[in-house]
């Protein structure tokens, strides 16, 4: 069988090719020096790609959206609006889905505060995220499957779960963007 690096979900664990049904071999094809996981009948290659994510900080006037969890920990009931970009969807536009899905507001992005990579072993596998600041510019605030929706001044924000780390690094680049913007 097959050996793939323990990153690579088992769902894109190929035994064999996706084009022509032989089965794939292991080895170095570039002068990289990675093996890659090829078919040595049609030449096909198996390049597993990273996932994409993105957080967004939403602000209606002064106040942030927070999504209440309903399997939130009672000292970590908050984080925010986010989840994985489609196939073919630039970080922006999975941003500004996911904002109304989870939301319902329509929002207009303001700034990237950040990114960063995750090299996650298990679901969704390694994972680049996004982390946006957005305004609601229409819609209405609505619970959805992720959690009951809230607004929270800055300093009344609650506790976000050390399990949603991409929640809390967004609202860490947002103090740091506040603090900054104070000191002015």
């Amino acid at each position: 069988m097959m050996s793939y690096p323990e990153l690579v979900l088992p769902r894109l664990r190929y035994q064999f090719c996706p084009m022509c049904r032989t089965e794939l071999v292991k080895k170095v094809l570039n002068d990289d020096e990675i093996d890659r996981v090829s078919c040595a009948s049609c030449g096909w290659v198996h390049y597993p790609t990273n996932a994409m994510g993105v957080i967004i900080l939403v602000t209606v006037d002064t106040r942030i959206v927070a999504i209440m969890p309903p399997d939130a920990p009672e000292q970590f009931p908050a984080a925010l609006p986010g989840g994985h970009g489609e196939y073919g969807e630039s970080p922006e536009e999975a941003a500004i889905r996911e904002a109304y899905e989870e939301t319902g507001y329509h929002v207009a992005i303001t700034e990237l505060l950040g990114w960063g990579f995750n090299k996650t072993v298990g679901y969704p596998g390694p994972m680049i995220h996004f982390y946006y600041e957005a305004r609601a510019i229409g819609g209405n605030a609505r619970d959805s499957e992720e959690g009951r929706v809230q607004l929270f001044g800055f300093e009344q924000f609650p506790a976000i779960s050390p399990q949603r780390g991409g929640s809390r690094r967004t609202m860490e680049l947002y103090a740091e963007k506040m603090k900054q913007r104070s000191s002015r």
